[in-house]
């Protein structure tokens, strides 16, 4: 299982940020599941097949929630800028990556 590296953060947001990528994928293998009647699927928890959950798991990518943690404090005090020349850089070369596949 991918592990989410951290300094020690006793706000639990790297706690958090587990559940939400957890619930992330539950919602996406809950999508494959084969359309039921919505009452159905409201009173009973669907059959999860934990091997594929877990291979999703292995699938995410790992995170510093200790950077993350950081960047979100800077874009909520408005420390943050993004460098709009180097974004368009980036979105250029990644439009030229796919265009030669």
């Amino acid at each position: 299982m991918k592990k989410i590296t951290s300094a020690a953060n006793p706000s639990g947001d790297h706690q958090n940020t587990s559940q939400e990528m957890l619930r992330s994928v539950v919602t996406q293998l809950q999508a494959r599941i084969p359309s039921a009647p919505s009452a159905v699927l409201e009173t009973q928890e669907p059959d999860i097949d934990l091997n594929e959950l877990r291979a999703a798991i292995d699938e995410l990518p790992e995170l510093n929630a200790t950077k993350v943690v950081a960047l979100h404090r800077r874009i909520v005090n408005g420390d943050y800028k993004v460098d709009s020349e180097r974004l368009a850089a980036k979105l250029i070369e990644l439009e030229s990556s796919l265009d030669s596949e």
